[in-house]
């Protein structure tokens, strides 16, 4: 699979299993298990019980998303590994990225972070401060998971699996070695649509977000370099998370 397969056009199928397979719907198909499913069959479950099952429906729908997305892509010979068909010699420290990759993450990394972190202050100064909802909904979830599953999720299975879906299947089409600034703006915006925006700061965080994932995996041409970054940044969310519950 990190060798990459030949590439070719996606086909429905190819669509909608990367979809069926994502976290977002094996969160949802465990959430309609707990909420309504549950119920209906097991008598005097408590409100809080059904509350613990789902989140913990949400955690091991969001961890069981990767392998099967991994036995899709394997299974149906995607090309989204390794685009550039780059040997282990060409490949620098990961498949599919090169040497001259990693001097344009080197620069491209810290630059567009902090620009988007100026875009963010400049947002904040004009509409306020506020924190998005699905920022709220992962932090409150360590309360109730152990640290071990909440950072496989967040560090190693979010942006994998959220990659190859938005910056994977959504962003290259396929057959070919590009892709366009369209599909980089759609991917964007069905990035920070998907994260529950509910105003112009959150709507900006999870846009600008996969916007700056996308044009990584654009310049390079690989998903690989979308998703190094997307990890950095949920690593030091993870950590940033775990420094300020340290102090309360």
């Amino acid at each position: 699979m990190l060798d990459g397969y030949p590439l070719k056009k996606n086909s429905w199928k190819d669509w909608l299993l990367m979809a069926v397979t994502s976290s977002l719907a094996l969160q949802f198909i465990f959430g309609f298990i707990v909420l309504i499913v549950v119920p209906k069959f097991s008598v005097g479950i408590t409100d809080d019980e059904l509350f613990l099952w789902n989140v913990h429906g949400t955690v091991y729908g969001t961890i069981a998303s990767l392998p099967l997305t991994l036995l899709v892509i394997h299974w149906r010979k995607i090309p989204l590994f390794n685009r550039n068909r780059l040997s282990k010699e060409e490949s620098s420290f990961i498949r599919g990225i090169s040497k001259k990759d990693w001097k344009f993450l080197a620069k491209y990394i810290p630059i567009s972070y902090i620009l988007y972190i100026v875009g963010a202050v400049i947002i904040t100064s004009l509409f306020g401060e506020s924190e998005p909802i699905n920022q709220i909904a992962v932090e409150s979830l360590f309360d109730y998971i152990p640290l071990w599953q909440m950072f496989i999720m967040v560090v190693i299975v979010a942006p994998v699996a959220e990659e190859l879906l938005f910056r994977g299947i959504l962003l290259f089409p396929g057959d070919q070695q590009d892709t366009t600034w369209l599909r980089v703006l759609i991917s964007a915006l069905l990035f920070g649509l998907v994260h529950n925006p509910t105003d112009i700061l959150s709507f900006y965080t999870y846009v600008g977000m996969g916007f700056i994932f996308a044009y990584a995996a654009k310049r390079t041409g690989s998903i690989e370099a979308a998703i190094f970054y997307h990890f950095l940044n949920n690593l030091f969310a993870f950590l940033q998370i775990l420094a300020i519950r340290s102090l309360f």
